[in-house]
């Protein structure tokens, strides 16, 4: 693999794996009882406002719905998430957080935040704007693969 290739393979799949270090280190200091992957369920739903479906949550997250039920079943065992009929069709539920999933949202929201400031404080606008660009072209690739 020609250098450049090998360095960019080694850059993404390390910022990936210390990205997941930082939360989960984030987690485990602030006594927090849950998953990375727990984490973005909780923030997936949040961006989801008033609630989502099972069906909605799995197909934002491209998993399977029952994949969804358990993990949703274990976020509201552990109250930050509750599930609630759907008004106008009392089949359906939908997924919320609790008022204890909304203030760990947006615990990971500042840690998000301080991260981004961290990393960028010392950029100038157009090193931002490249980096931006390049993240958004490495982000598009991504999302034809999947």
């Amino acid at each position: 693999m020609p250098m450049f290739s090998t360095e960019l393979n080694d850059l993404l799949v390390e910022i990936y794996r210390n990205i997941q270090i930082l939360e989960e280190s984030e987690l485990k200091k602030n006594r927090l009882n849950l998953s990375i992957n727990e984490m973005h369920l909780i923030e997936l739903i949040a961006k989801g406002g008033a609630g989502m479906t099972v069906s909605e949550i799995a197909q934002q997250l491209k998993v399977t719905k029952p994949s969804v039920t358990v993990a949703v079943n274990k976020l509201v065992q552990k109250g930050y998430c509750e599930k609630r009929r759907m008004e106008d069709d009392g089949r359906a539920v939908l997924v919320a957080l609790t008022p204890a999933g909304r203030k760990v949202d947006a615990f990971h929201r500042r840690c998000h935040r301080s991260m981004i400031r961290e990393i960028s404080d010392d950029l100038t606008e157009a090193e931002k704007a490249d980096l931006l660009r390049t993240m958004s072209r490495i982000n598009s690739y991504f999302r034809t693969k999947i």
